[in-house]
């Protein structure tokens, strides 16, 4: 038997159940793929080499008396508040009136633009700073995401302890190389706004990035806030 994580089976189950009154992001891939990420990141991993590994973590997971995260009512809980993120995280992107591209636009030139991290910090102490409201805007316009659950403005939290991300929406060009200007905005209301500006110059390209390049990322400096 090949070492496998035991709980993206359970995973998996436990979202087919949560999802079965709602039929239109079952048969949604990437709602599935979402979920069972926010709820994989938040579990243990419990690897199984034998048939015997195997009988032991099932019974866990369905004992009606097992109060652990790894039970199946913990995983179910988890699955749940995924689903529920995910909701709101999708509908303002897909109110704003989005669509597929056309077999013509995915075959016509296009400029893919990197996916930014960056992280606001106290001027001061140094430490980050939690509720900062940070937005970014590509040739002076607020930037679109490439894909649902990129928002834009991004609020720092201490879950992410004052890091933001961003990924903004190709851009349809056809000139060889283009420089975009990348400003980014930061307010928060027991610090003074700031404003950070890059440049960045991108190749033309016939195909819409659709995955995360860890070699591709662009880390920014820190956003250091003065205190009002």
């Amino acid at each position: 038997m090949q070492l496998k994580n035991y709980q993206e089976d359970i995973v998996l189950k436990a979202i087919d159940i949560a999802l079965e009154d709602r039929p239109s992001l079952r048969g949604d891939p990437a709602v599935i793929k979402d979920v069972a990420a926010y709820v994989l990141n938040r579990v243990p991993p419990r690897y199984i080499m034998s048939e015997r590994g195997f009988t032991r973590l099932a019974a866990e997971h369905f004992d009606e008396n097992s109060s652990s995260l790894g039970s199946m009512i913990g995983i179910l809980v988890l699955v749940n508040e995924g689903i529920e993120l995910i909701e709101r995280r999708r509908k303002p992107f897909a109110a704003d009136g989005t669509r597929g591209l056309s077999v013509d636009e995915e075959v016509s030139p296009v400029h893919n633009l990197p996916q930014l991290f960056g992280k606001v910090v106290d001027s001061h102490s140094g430490a980050a700073v939690d509720g900062a409201s940070v937005r970014l805007s590509v040739d002076g316009r607020t930037a679109e995401p490439a894909q649902p659950g990129w928002p834009n403005p991004f609020i720092t939290q201490h879950s992410t302890n004052g890091y933001y991300s961003f990924w903004p929406a190709a851009v349809r060009d056809d000139r060889e190389t283009h420089t975009f200007t990348l400003s980014i905005e930061v307010d928060h209301p027991a610090y003074e706004p700031a404003r950070f500006e890059t440049l960045i110059t991108t190749c033309c390209e016939f195909m819409v990035q659709d995955n995360i390049a860890s070699d591709g990322i662009l880390n920014l400096d820190p956003i250091a806030l003065k205190r009002v």
